[in-house]
């Protein structure tokens, strides 16, 4: 396949300019560059000698030549990244939509992936735990326990880095057989400069704190399991999941650390993507972001073979646009059935009734768990249980709208959580819901980040989802409990233990209206395995719906 390749030469005077490779294709030899574009209050445009177009570079980036050219990254190899190698003119000799069609391929077909890492990253952590590793066996829950205790001071790690954040970044990790880590910043450790005193933090900031990376952490460990389905490699021995746990340690202490998997060779993967990967709810998982809406089906869609991405004007096309133009290709719809969530035609009368089977769609989500939230994808060579409707036993596959779900005012207080869990114990399947709690929802109880605020009402918001997790979380743990043990064997020592009470009225309490729309917008996410955006989307909606059976709001939605 044709591609644009690069590489860095000197002039005569010293100068490096950009020189590009005549009839390049994916058959050569070649290293491929993936990095994080930065923010667009940080970015700023650059001439690059050689290039025809202005380059956009984060401050990491600014003397991009001589970054380049460094031996441990390029030097005088061609490579392609795609600042040079996305023709930006307006006639180029590949076109938008082939040089897209391409990515994959040109990830694939590289010699090595080199990751750009742009984050300071401690020096002394990363000497620390590599000399522990070449002097005894790590234990992995030792390992964590004392990142997450480093970082609560000094939180320069590689896992906070916002590669593991981006969209594009995790397709190109996906097609990597070699993938490096090329830390461009390393500084010496925060707590040196801290002293001490300074160092011990309040239990409330050093609870956010440890949170907050332990949502890296898990972003980085999500990438992984990712990266292992894609290539198809699952461990075969009686013991899988413990083989399937050292498997995966052992992956991330190779990127994390060392910085750098062979994934065909030290793993034996094959190239993906594995027959069984899908590609749609794989990305949806991984709450990757990115700036552009319209990326959340072109750094996607690609992965599905036949896909075309549109030949005009791909790149100022929605996201809804984008993805109604997809899901109607027929290479797409031959392999992938959409089961509507949320429909269109929640409005009611005001939309067309064909439309009503087609999803609602976010205009401007902020991750890809909200941009495929209302919708789910299932695999048409599937049909086994799990892509059924649980209440029904149907397929959840094709353009139907869901069933009728009714939602009914409840007692949305602290005494009346109370009674609403114990109904939840006697009849709903709390373990399936868990399973199935979107990513980007409320009800994973990783998120504290920006909890504590000088405003009581916002901060409720955040505290309180934390605190209805905790509650409803003990439900489905108690289920795998031993009958003698029961509710009781969850009970926690209260000292040490940071009690949401204690938080709550550090925010001057909580109003009852706030403790009521935040308890429904939770129950929501935690039935139909929704985003907040979608929540809130429904609740507007059902709101302004005449009920039916008294209290009771109807409208369709796949559950």
């Amino acid at each position: 396949m044709k591609i644009y390749l690069v590489r860095v030469c000197d002039r005569p005077d010293g100068s490096l300019y950009i020189e590009y490779k005549p009839d390049a294709t994916t058959d050569d030899d070649y290293i491929a560059i993936s990095h994080v574009w930065g923010t667009p209050e940080t970015v700023k445009e650059f001439t690059v000698d050689g290039v025809k177009w202005d380059v956009s570079l984060s401050p990491g980036k600014r003397d991009i030549l001589t970054l380049l050219q460094r031996d441990d990254i390029c030097g005088d190899n061609w490579f392609w990244m795609d600042l040079f190698c996305i023709d930006q003119t307006d006639s180029p000799t590949i076109s938008i939509a082939e040089q897209l069609m391409a990515i994959p391929l040109v990830y694939k077909s590289s010699r090595c992936v080199k990751v750009l890492v742009e984050s300071p990253v401690c020096q002394l952590w990363q000497d620390k735990v590599m000399q522990a590793f070449e002097t005894r066996p790590i234990d992995p829950d030792a390992l964590q326990e004392e990142e997450l205790a480093h970082g609560r001071s000094c939180s320069h790690l590689l896992i906070t880095d916002p590669w593991f954040e981006r969209l594009w970044t995790r397709q190109e990790g996906l097609y990597a057989n070699v993938l490096r880590f090329v830390v461009l910043q390393p500084v010496p450790c925060a707590r040196l400069e801290i002293g001490p005193v300074k160092d011990r933090q309040g239990p409330v900031k050093g609870w956010i704190a440890h949170g907050t990376l332990l949502e890296k952490r898990f972003l980085v460990e999500e990438f992984l399991r990712d990266k292992l389905a894609y290539h198809g490699k699952k461990e075969q021995s009686r013991d899988a999941s413990a083989a399937e746990a050292a498997l995966l340690f052992s992956l991330y202490v190779d990127v994390v650390y060392r910085h750098c998997a062979n994934f065909a060779l030290v793993y034996e993967c094959e190239p993906g993507p594995d027959s069984k990967y899908n590609p749609i709810m794989a990305a949806w998982r991984s709450r990757r972001c990115t700036t552009k809406p319209c990326d959340y089906i072109l750094a996607v869609f690609p992965d599905i073979a036949g896909y075309k991405v549109p030949a005009k004007g791909a790149r100022k096309m929605s996201f809804p646009e984008l993805l109604r133009d997809a899901m109607t290709q027929p290479a797409v719809s031959a392999n992938f059935q959409l089961a509507t969530k949320v429909p269109r035609g929640l409005n009611g009368p005001t939309l067309k009734a064909t439309e009503s089977a087609l999803p609602w769609l976010a205009e401007e989500p902020s991750n890809i768990g909200e941009a495929y939230d209302t919708f789910t994808v299932d695999d048409r060579t599937g049909g086994d249980s799990s892509t059924q409707n649980p209440s029904t036993g149907r397929n959840r596959a094709g353009l139907v709208p869901g069933d009728i779900l009714n939602l009914q005012e409840i007692d949305a207080t602290p005494s009346g959580l109370d009674s609403l869990k114990e109904d939840w114990k006697g009849f709903v399947n709390m373990s399936q819901h868990v399973a199935l709690v979107s990513p980007s929802g409320p009800c994973t109880g990783l998120a504290r980040r920006n909890i504590i605020t000088n405003n009581s009402t916002a901060a409720a918001g955040p505290l309180l989802r934390q605190y209805f997790t905790q509650e409803f979380m003990t439900i489905a743990v108690s289920e795998y409990l031993l009958p003698q043990g029961g509710m009781e064997a969850l009970s926690l020592r209260t000292e040490g233990v940071l009690s949401f009470d204690r938080l709550l009225a550090r925010e001057g309490g909580v109003p009852e209206e706030a403790f009521a729309r935040e308890l429904k917008r939770f129950l929501f996410c935690l039935i139909c395995g929704t985003s907040l955006l979608t929540a809130d989307r429904v609740l507007e909606v059902a709101d302004v719906v005449p009920g039916k059976a008294g209290s009771h709001v109807q409208f369709r939605v796949a559950c």
